[in-house]
This record gives C-alpha cells, sequence and structure tokens, in this order.
C-alpha cells in the first residue's frame, strides 16, 4: 500500500475538498495509507475524522493563508511577505514529513502545489500535484517543469492551459472528477427551502462567495425569468470560505447589490450547506454562472447525478462533460441574457428539463465512478515520465 501525505491549503469544504474526500472514501485503506496535513482546524479535518483518515493541523502562515487568486489583486509588499514566510513553513514542513516518511507527497490546491515544488530538492519522496483550476503566472511553467513528479489534471482543459506553459507536458495526466452516485441520487432527504417562503419553480447556484462564481451574472438575468416566473425562487448556496483578500465582504456586497435591486423576495442566501445532496434535490435547476473558466465544474456533475437538469457556461472543463441539449445546456460565458434564455427554456419546457436530467444522471453514473478515479489517481503516483 502506498504511503501518501496530503498537503491540503484549505481546511473548509470546497470543490477541491469534497474531491478529495471522494478519493480517500475510495482509497484509503485499500490503495493508499494517507494522512492529510491541514493548515488549521476546520470542517474539512471533521469530514476526514467520519471517514477514518488521521489529520493533523500545520500551520500555515497568515501571509501565504491570505493570498488571493483574483485578477487585479496582486500587492508586492504582501506577495514578497507571503513568498518569506512560505519558505519558512517549508522548512518546518520538511521535518515533518521526514517523521512521517511518506512514499507520495500529494498537493491538493495552488499554495500547496508551490510549497510542493519548494519540498522538491529536499524530499525524497515523489511530488504529485492535483491540479484543479486555470493556474495563471509568469512562473507557473518553471514550476510544473521543476516542482512536480506528475501533474494530475482535472480535465482536458486544464491540462491544455498548463502544457502551454511547460517545457515537460508528457508529465500531465488527466483524470476526471468524480461523484458518489449513491450519496447524490435522486431519491433521498430534500432540503426544507419552504422554511424561506413558497417558491416555484426554484433555480440554485452553489459556489463559494468569490467574484469569479458569477453570483452578479445570475443576478442581471433575475428580472428576465421573474417577468414569466414570478414566484420563483433564486438560491445562493455557499459561504465566504476563502481567505483571499479579493474576497472578503464579497458576500455582503451581493446582499447590498440584491436590495438595491429590490429583489431580496426572490433571491435567498442560504449559508454554507455542508451536506449538498437535499439541496440539488429540492432545486428544478442548478446553474453555474461562473465568469472564468472552470478547471472542471463539480457542482454540476453532483447536480446531474441528483437527477437535476444543469446550466453551464460554454467554458473550461465543463463542456468534456456537459453535452448542449443532450445532458444539460451551455450559454456563452459571461452572456447573462443567454444565461437566463437555457434558464427560461427548461422553466418553460418541463419535458426538456426531464429528458436532460435523466440524460445527466445516466452520465454521472456511467462516467465518474470513484472507484476508477481513484484507481486512475494511485497510477499517477508511480507513472514515469
Amino acid at each position: 500500500m502506498i504511503r501518501v501525505v496530503i498537503l491540503s491549503p484549505a481546511a473548509e469544504l470546497g470543490g477541491a475538498e469534497r474531491s478529495l474526500l471522494t478519493f480517500l472514501r475510495a482509497a484509503q485503506g485499500t490503495l493508499v495509507e494517507a494522512r492529510v496535513l491541514l493548515p488549521r482546524e476546520g470542517p474539512l479535518g471533521s469530514a476526514l475524522t467520519a471517514l477514518g483518515v488521521p489529520w493533523e493541523v500545520a500551520p500555515m502562515p497568515p501571509a501565504l493563508r491570505r493570498l488571493s487568486r483574483q485578477p487585479g489583486r496582486f500587492a508586492p509588499k504582501r506577495f514578497i511577505m507571503a513568498v518569506w514566510q512560505g519558505v519558512g513553513y517549508t522548512a518546518r514542513l520538511h521535518r515533518r514529513l521526514r517523521r512521517l516518511a511518506p512514499d507520495v507527497i500529494y498537493t491538493n490546491g495552488i499554495k500547496s502545489h508551490v510549497v510542493g515544488a519548494l519540498l522538491r530538492p529536499w524530499t525524497r519522496s515523489r511530488i504529485i500535484w492535483h491540479l484543479r483550476d486555470f493556474w495563471e503566472g509568469r512562473y507557473v511553467g518553471l514550476l510544473a517543469d521543476r516542482g512536480p513528479h506528475v501533474i494530475i489534471a482535472n480535465s482536458r482543459a486544464t491540462a491544455w492551459n498548463l502544457k502551454n506553459r511547460m517545457n515537460q507536458p508528457k508529465k500531465v495526466a488527466v483524470v476526471y472528477n468524480a461523484v458518489d452516485s449513491k450519496m447524490f441520487a435522486p431519491e433521498g432527504r430534500r432540503a426544507r427551502v419552504e422554511d424561506w417562503g413558497f417558491f416555484h419553480p426554484r433555480i440554485g447556484l452553489v459556489a463559494a462567495f468569490a467574484r469569479l462564481k458569477g453570483h452578479e451574472l445570475l443576478l442581471d438575468g433575475v428580472p428576465r425569468i421573474l417577468e414569466q416566473f414570478p414566484h420563483a425562487g433564486f438560491f445562493f448556496i455557499g459561504g465566504e470560505i476563502y481567505e483571499g483578500i479579493g474576497d472578503r465582504g464579497y458576500e455582503q456586497e451581493l446582499r447590498c447589490r440584491v436590495r438595491a435591486l429590490k429583489l431580496d423576495r426572490s433571491v435567498i442566501f442560504t449559508g454554507f450547506q455542508p451536506d449538498m445532496a437535499p439541496w440539488y434535490r429540492a432545486l428544478d435547476v442548478v446553474v453555474c454562472a461562473s465568469t472564468r473558466p472552470e478547471g472542471f465544474g463539480r457542482t454540476l456533475l453532483e447536480a446531474m447525478a441528483c437527477g437535476r437538469a444543469v446550466v453551464g457556461p460554454r467554458a473550461g472543463g465543463i463542456p468534456e462533460f456537459v453535452q448542449h441539449e443532450k445532458n444539460g445546456l451551455l450559454y456563452e460565458p459571461g452572456n447573462a441574457k443567454e444565461l437566463a434564455g437555457c434558464i427560461l427554456d427548461l422553466l418553460q419546457k418541463p419535458f426538456l428539463r426531464e429528458k436532460l436530467a435523466v440524460a445527466g444522471r445516466d452520465t454521472a453514473v456511467q462516467r465518474f465512478t470513484p472507484e476508477a478515479h481513484a484507481q486512475a489517481v494511485v497510477q499517477c503516483f508511480s507513472h514515469n515520465i
């Protein structure tokens, strides 16, 4: 069995962390013996405990934790401080890793990828990045060439974006995300959305409160939808879970905008929900409105597994599993009018909504099993370039 130490830059439960849990649920104790190092205590630690996966805290310096990936948010002083603290953090981490003696150091987020690259000269363990986002920057290709032994990308789009910056593109392997089709199934408990009032139909956007997730884009389309469905409810499901400087206070900004547009009777902020399957079941349509390409788009796959019709942008990794008018609908990224039009198509045509929902469930069950995903990831651990 392969001994793996996983470095997570987050202790919350965003998409990358839920993907990690899906892998561990299928692999721990059969394919790998994993231990997770977290930057602090948080919901991810509780979820790991429930799975029986050991974890411990390796405190990440505040300046490194708060680095933002938002465009236009680069601050030289903050960046220099983060690098300075990051070097000391890597040295402390190396001492802990020597004690754990893993076969593989598996990094699950961009900040951890940088740390993994810094660790490479100090360790005999294989460094594996699991890249789940588009990563921009002048030195990304250099880090990717010299840091990890293998890079796992969660889609062809993510892989292509990185390979174009590298001299060693052959070290990048594509392994799609997986979804537990028993946990995310059409049958089962539904969230009590009636607690917020009677809404029909119900449209949901499941995302952390980060600007790139496109909450404002959906808001731009809400008045058009309400003209034809005045009792529709729009559920913003998520929390302000990221520490990036660019995202702090964004939820409050959204709430103020909703009030200014007089949409507060139709737009519901549910807060972070650790158990998402009941929420998907309570919705009629699930939307991804991201204004930057998603590496994969995990929330849409989860909604499809729950038998829900989905709408997503025609960009990034989403078109690799959402096929327009076959198992979902796609719109031009950033086009609020087209996004609203796709939602209206599904609301006005129940037969289309049902057809796409059934096809989406079939896609999730047949193509994205946790067992196949875990096997593919573990194969990458010993892959030689």
